[in-house]
């Protein structure tokens, strides 16, 4: 081959090569700088809004709520005796997605148990009872928190939640029966508690039989 033809081969090769590194779009060295906003809400604000218009709710300073049933004249509420309270609490999913939301418990003990529960009042979501043999037409299938060995510990338990796309709601009231006995129901009685709230992509599950 002549000098000339192997000179145009070796340059056709050579460009080529560099045609081909330039069209697999390689980069040794790249930098981006993107800004993201975010800052702290407070419950009413935040993704999973918790907010109330009950008078024994208000907004910590740390934009938290928290519930006293107290007023200046009332130390609690009546022994022996049946009380229902309404909106005590409403939760809405203000994320993007769908969520599923539960409530859990803390310091729940037996005078609990036999005679405090918070129910769905209202809501435009999806409400689920794990346990079946409940069935969602009874008013106890849209208990959110009732026994200890019913309510939910970490995603488990056989009460309802609740599916909420981004924008729905529900509403919670709070049913307290202290006609009971072993002095669970007698003036005096501590009835305090913490009140867990937990939202997730995948809905919770009914224990292991």
């Amino acid at each position: 081959m002549k000098k000339g033809k192997i000179f145009v081969v070796l340059t056709l090769l050579i460009v080529a090569a560099v045609m081909a590194s330039i069209g697999t779009g390689a980069i040794d060295v790249f930098k981006a700088e993107r800004t993201s906003s975010m800052k702290v809400a407070s419950d009413a604000e935040g993704f999973i809004g918790i907010s109330s218009s009950s008078p024994y709710a208000k907004v910590n300073k740390e934009g938290a709520i928290e519930f006293d049933f107290s007023t200046a004249l009332a130390k609690g509420f009546n022994a022996q005796s049946l009380t229902e309270v309404h909106n005590v609490f409403t939760v809405t999913n203000q994320s993007a997605q769908t969520l599923y939301v539960w409530l859990e418990a803390e310091g729940w003990d037996s005078w609990h148990n036999a005679g405090l529960r918070y129910r769905i009042q209202d809501t435009n979501g999806e409400v689920t009872n794990v346990d079946a043999w409940y069935g969602n037409t009874k008013p106890e299938g849209k208990d959110l928190l009732m026994s200890t060995s019913w309510n939910f510990k970490d995603g488990v338990g056989k009460m309802a939640y609740v599916k909420l796309d981004p924008g729905e709601y529900f509403t919670a009231k709070v049913i307290v029966n202290t006609k009971l006995s072993n002095g669970y129901g007698r003036a005096g009685k501590d009835w305090s508690h913490t009140v867990i709230f937990k939202a997730n992509k995948e809905a919770p599950k009914r224990p292991a039989q």
